[in-house]
C-alpha cells in the first residue's frame, strides 16, 4: 500500500506544477512559496502548495470591475 506524501521535495514540487527546480528554490528563498527545512531538506506541504497556486491565479480578461 502507498502512503500519500504530505509534503514535497524541491524537485517533486517542480516535477508536480511544472516549473523549473530553480525557479521553485528562488521561490522558497524569498519566502514568496512557503516551506519546511529539516536538516538540509526542503520540503514544500502539499497543502501550503495548493494555497499558494490557487493565491496565484488572475481573473479572465474582461472580468475586472471598473470603478
Amino acid at each position: 500500500m502507498a502512503v500519500e506524501k504530505m509534503a514535497y521535495s524541491i524537485q517533486e514540487t517542480s516535477e508536480a506544477i511544472g516549473l523549473h527546480p530553480n525557479t521553485i528554490y528562488n521561490l522558497v528563498k524569498s519566502g514568496k512559496l512557503p516551506s519546511i527545512t529539516l536538516g538540509r531538506k526542503i520540503l514544500i506541504s502539499k497543502l501550503e502548495l495548493s494555497k499558494w497556486l490557487a493565491g496565484q491565479s488572475t481573473p479572465p480578461a474582461g472580468t475586472g470591475t471598473a470603478n
